[in-house]
């Protein structure tokens, strides 16, 4: 069966340039090639667009187009079709970047042989072909991988809870006496089943990161809460090591604008490593502080006085599954995998995270994490509604239980779909609903700022009621409900006056009359 001539797309502006690649063509014989020749950078992203391409030979000076945007834009409108780029510059860095932006092979005008062009491209269509290939490959095994992980990982837990259940059931003493001896390799089970269960859940938490289904939840998170925490649960372990752990933080520390529960595991990865490798009598401290290059963002710090780690390691560490190789530390290892959890964790909630260190001379893992600002979640509205006088109204939302106490897991479970109630029944565009922030109590308090005047906020408050009245989920979970509204009052931006004063004012007003609805809640419920 006589082979399909191969379709090239030439984009050349130069007659000449395009008659002599088209004679190098016609010498390779009849059926052998397809040229077709543009002119123009968007006529040949037409051209692609429409498919039937198998190779592009390039100029790099176009009318309409210049330098790597070419490359550029014939990879975007093409992807799967080889590049091949044609210049009359001699440039080594120009054709290193043509072949990071997807170029196949770099040929200079006037040093193309004639037999050596068709070569050039058969070359470049099955080098393609091969990285393609490659690349499914890669992604097929990297599925597998993760999906295999994740279903070894689950189906470990069961039988790993049990050991844990039962172990502690001898250590106890509920099954009967044990002796000295037996409690002691008891312990050693219970030890080992704790690092087993650590090592599985950091398998799922990377699975979830690889598949995309890492939950982050920015909201108002106190930043002391989530330091006085990770040190309260892991004094217990520097004291068992005799290391002296310990937190110094400036007062007050603002909120950031964070997942608390990913703060807090963040926080314990990285202490959790400094116990690690300190030694008996060293010190581990978390300290926290505004960043001084950008108050925007708050840098939390954990130093060691540990054994270190050489310069050269302080980037690789938080690649996945890399492990310093350090003989001394054989005892300590685990899959590799806390720190680029680390690195996700912190880079998805809009912070940078880094190790700086001096080898024998201790380490500090700091990392950062935007400070929570009410003034710029409101600002957007306040901007479009830009006028001397602004009314506000802020409506309260609550969501209780009939038994007295809302538990974490229904606050988890009901939240979202409450959020999505609440921001149907919003107004228009400049009504603002905003995050969690921070403890409500016995109840979960949901606030929105409405730029809106009285009628405005009491409308909004009678149609978030016949939403959650009509809900049949708030009757199953035996949840109650109720929504008020308080108009601030109109604030008024005075002459001369600048934006982000009359923003701050605003703020500053929204602000305390959130703290009296948190507070006039607490002394209803008695805490």
């Amino acid at each position: 069966m006589k082979e399909k001539p191969l379709q090239v797309l030439l984009v050349e502006d130069n007659a000449g340039d395009a008659r002599l690649l088209r004679e190098m063509f016609r010498a390779e014989g009849p059926g052998s090639f397809e040229l077709t020749h543009l002119a123009r950078m968007s006529e040949a992203v037409a051209h692609l667009v429409r498919g039937g391409v198998d190779v592009i030979l390039l100029d790099m000076g176009l009318p309409d187009a210049h330098g790597l945007d070419t490359v550029r834009l014939a990879h975007a409108a093409a992807p799967d079709v080889p590049i091949i780029v044609i210049t009359g510059l001699d440039d080594e860095s120009l054709a290193a970047g043509a072949m990071k932006e997807g170029a196949q092979d770099y040929l200079i005008k006037g040093q193309i042989e004639n037999r050596g062009l068709p070569r050039a491209l058969r070359h470049a269509i099955e080098r393609h072909r091969m990285h393609s290939e490659t690349d499914l490959i890669r992604t097929n095994q990297l599925q597998f991988k993760d999906e295999f992980l994740s279903h070894v990982s689950h189906e470990l837990r069961s039988p790993l809870t049990a050991i844990y259940q039962f172990v502690t059931l001898l250590v106890d003493g509920l099954a009967g006496e044990v002796n000295i001896e037996q409690h002691e390799y008891l312990g050693i089970v219970l030890s080992n089943v704790k690092q087993l269960q650590s090592m599985i859940n950091d398998l799922l938490e990377v699975t979830s990161i690889q598949a995309g289904k890492l939950m982050i939840e920015p909201q108002r998170t106190s930043s002391s809460e989530a330091i006085t925490y990770t040190v309260d649960t892991l004094q217990g372990a520097a004291i068992a090591k005799g290391i002296t752990l310990s937190f110094d933080i400036e007062k007050p520390l603002p909120s950031v604008w964070a997942d608390p529960t990913r703060v807090r595991q963040i926080l314990i990865i990285l202490v959790d490593n400094a116990l690690k490798f300190t030694p008996e009598n060293g010190e581990v401290k978390v300290k926290a502080h505004i960043l001084e290059k950008d108050p925007s963002f708050l840098v939390f710090e954990i130093s060691d006085s540990g054994c270190g780690i050489s310069p050269d390691m302080t980037e690789r560490i938080f690649e996945r599954l890399y492990q310093a190789s350090d003989p001394a530390s054989a005892g300590r290892q685990g899959l590799g995998l806390g720190l680029y959890i680390c690195k996700e964790l912190v880079a998805r909630q809009g912070g940078k995270i880094w190790a700086t260190s001096v080898a024998g001379n201790g380490s500090v893992f700091s990392f950062t994490l935007p400070v929570f600002s009410l003034s710029s979640l409101i600002a957007p509205a306040l901007r479009k509604d830009d006028r001397a006088e602004s009314p506000v109204t802020l409506i309260v939302t609550e969501i209780g239980s009939k038994t007295g106490w809302l538990s974490e897991n229904v606050r988890t479970e009901h939240s979202h779909w409450v959020r999505d109630v609440l921001r149907h029944c919003l107004h228009s565009e400049l009504d603002v609903l905003l995050p969690k922030m921070g403890q409500s109590g016995a109840a979960e308090l949901f606030f929105i700022v409405a730029i809106a005047d009285v009628i405005g906020g009491k409308a909004i408050t009678k149609r978030i009621q016949e939403k959650l009245d009509a809900s049949e989920d708030i009757r199953k979970a035996g949840l109650t409900h109720s929504t008020s509204y308080r108009s601030i009052a109109t604030i008024k931006r005075s002459a001369g006056q600048s934006r982000d004063e009359f923003l701050e004012m605003v703020t500053n007003q929204i602000q305390e009359s959130m703290n009296e609805e948190i507070s006039s809640r607490m002394v209803v419920n008695g805490q």
